[in-house]
This record gives C-alpha cells, structure tokens and sequence, in this order.
C-alpha cells in the first residue's frame, strides 16, 4: 500500500501546489531531475563520452521493452506519441482501395496523422459516437474487408475511458488489420502488456505516466510486421550499414529502423531515472492507488451534484475523471489561481491524480469547485 506524504518529498511540486494534472505533465521526481543534471554536468565540466551515452540508450531500450513485455528489437525512440504515430502511418505499404479507421474523439495528434493518409489515397474512415463516451461499437462497425489499420487510444485523454483493446484486437485480426495504440495515458500508470491483449504497434511519450522530460518517447511494434514497413525518413541511424555516394543500404532489420539523427540523450538518461523510479513504486501499486484516487474523486462529485462524465465502472476508466462544463477553461484559471493544477478538454474539467495525492487534496478541490 502507497503512503502518499512518504512519496511527495520526491515531488517538490506538491509543497506549494495541488498538482492533479498528471494526463498533461507529470512533475518531475527527484531522481529524473538529478539524472538530467549529470548529463548536464558531463558536457559542461568534461568532453561528454557519445560511446557511453549510446550503450545508456540500449540499456534503456531494454528496460522500455521490458516495462510493455516486448523485446528490445521491437523498441524504437522517436521524440513523442506523434512522431511514433506518424511512423507507423507512413511506413505501412497501402495499395488502392486500403482504408483504416478511428474516432473523431481522439487526441488531435492521434486524428490528424491518420486523416494525412488521404494524400495518398487511403480511405480513412474517421467514427462519431452520439454520446461524449466513445462506443466501441461504432468502431467495429467499420471495420470491414478493406481496413489495413485501426487506431486509438488506450485510454482517452478527454474523459479517462479505458478501451477494450483486446475486443477490437479480435475483429482486426479477422480482417488482417493492425491494432495501432497511442498509450500515452496508460503506460506507466496501470500495468500494460503488449501481448495481452496483444496489439500491433504502439507509441508513448515520456512526460506523462513515465514522469519523464519532454523529447525522448517510444514506439513498438511486433517484431514480425517490422520489415514491410518501409519509414519515410532515412539517415545513418536508421540504415544496417554505412552508406556510400552510390546507393542507400537496408533499413535495419529491427525497430532502429524508425530512427534517425541524434538520439535525445539527455532525455536518455531522464527517461532512464524514470522508469527506475516507477520500478521502486511498482505500477499494481501505482495502479491501485490511482484507481483508489478516482474512485473517491468520483463519489466526491457525485455527492456534489457535478455531472461526472467518466466511466464510474472500475475496468472502464484510469486516471482521468472528467467534470462536464462548458466554461472548463475559466474554471481551470481561477483554480490556478488558489494552486490547484488541473485542465481543461473539450468535454470539460479534467483531473488527473497520481499516487503521491492525498484524499484531502481532493476534498479540497471539490470543495473549490
């Protein structure tokens, strides 16, 4: 059991603020900033060893594929969820006729990358729901015998719903389409295991769940699909061989393929601490404190007669609970301004509590409202 004042020292953040914004930015633990201080240190006071940063990295990747139960061939760093998204999207060889599908309601960076493939003649079936909570069954409606792809979220930024993956995994396999995951609201806070249920890619920046420094993300995809999937960019990183003026060799063989350029190895090292930490805390502990959280947050809106717009049901939701107001953006500013930190989404105000909160900040932010 998680006792909250023995983990907030690690989060300086929390001695003059109410911090319940972990689904915009996760404040920084202790370790991850000390971490990023010595990289710091080492080009500032010496040379900076690229050798020793390089090997950090594949130590990372290991970790990274251990955290999702994968393997370390199926990890690729790419800067955020987007960039791996966007990989994945233009990497996949459509031919005419293909289409793919996701949800109007999903985050804009998981929407716009996918609506892009219309460039290039993908039909790309974008879903509505009638209600503010998505129905899968919108979705599985339109799979059909032309969708190569389907994307979404494990759990929506907009109201903390948590999604059936391994239902729509099912249907995607009887069609022979690809389960694409934007898991930015859920790694690192409820346990995720790429094989159960199994999807085939999948993308996560490290600012949220991983409470980690912006620039240094992941994306995985199972090993099997890697070499169809040809990546738009191209430079030495990304190549099995070194080049010459002649020609351009393979890709490598396994996810290194989706790099290019410099590695951010200063978030190599941030992200390192990270998932370090988060292996301290243990993510069932983790999970369940959450989960204990927005529980309570929820029957603390209920009793106050605000329109709770998230999943009361415990396997439907995850760190989110979404307040329904039109007017979430003011909101939000004046609880800013009593040190409160929360957001405003299109469906209302979003709070995101993690396991160094208290049942009293929550009390106290209900009571704000």
């Amino acid at each position: 059991m998680i006792d909250p004042p023995s983990w907030q020292d690690q989060f300086p953040v929390t001695r003059d603020w109410i911090y319940l914004d972990i689904a915009n930015k996760a404040p920084l633990p202790l370790p991850v900033k000390q971490a990023w201080l010595r990289f710091l240190d080492e080009i500032h006071d010496g040379p900076g060893d690229k050798e020793s940063w390089k090997e950090r990295a594949e130590a990372l990747r290991a970790m990274i594929a251990a955290l999702i139960g994968g393997r370390a061939s199926e990890i690729a760093f790419v800067k955020n969820t987007s960039e791996g998204l966007n990989a994945i999207a233009q990497s996949y060889p459509w031919q005419p006729g293909d289409s793919m599908v996701v949800h109007t309601r999903e985050h804009p960076n998981n929407l716009y990358g996918w609506i892009n493939l219309r460039r290039r003649g993908v039909e790309v079936r974008v879903v509505e729901s009638a209600d503010r909570i998505i129905d899968v069954e919108d979705i599985l409606a339109a799979i059909g015998p032309t969708t190569r792809m389907v994307a979404i979220s494990a759990v929506s930024y907009r109201t903390g719903q948590r999604f059936d993956l391994g239902r729509l995994g099912e249907r995607c396999r009887r069609h022979n389409a690809l389960l694409v995951v934007d898991a930015v609201q859920a790694v690192g806070t409820i346990p995720f295991d790429v094989n159960d249920p199994a999807i085939d890619a999948l993308a996560c920046g490290p600012q949220k769940g991983l409470m980690s420094t912006h620039g240094l993300g992941f994306l995985w995809c199972r090993e099997p699909l890697i070499p169809d999937l040809m990546p738009p960019f191209v430079a030495r990183s990304s190549l099995a061989d070194t080049a010459t003026d002649a020609e351009i060799p393979g890709f490598h063989a396994d996810a290194r393929r989706f790099e290019h350029g410099n590695m951010n190895y200063g978030g190599v090292y941030a992200l390192e601490a990270a998932v370090d930490f988060i292996g301290e805390v243990g993510i069932p502990a983790i999970h369940d404190r959450v989960r204990a959280l927005t529980g309570r947050l929820i029957d603390l809106i209920d009793r106050k007669g605000l329109p709770c717009i998230t999943p009361r049901a415990d396997g439907a939701r995850a760190g989110i609970v979404t307040i329904g107001m039109d007017d979430a953006p003011q909101r939000r500013d004046e609880l800013l301004g009593r040190r409160f930190v929360v957001s405003a989404v299109p469906d209302g105000l979003r709070i995101a509590p993690h396991f160094y909160n208290a049942e009293r900040e929550l009390e106290a932010l209900v009571d704000a409202l």
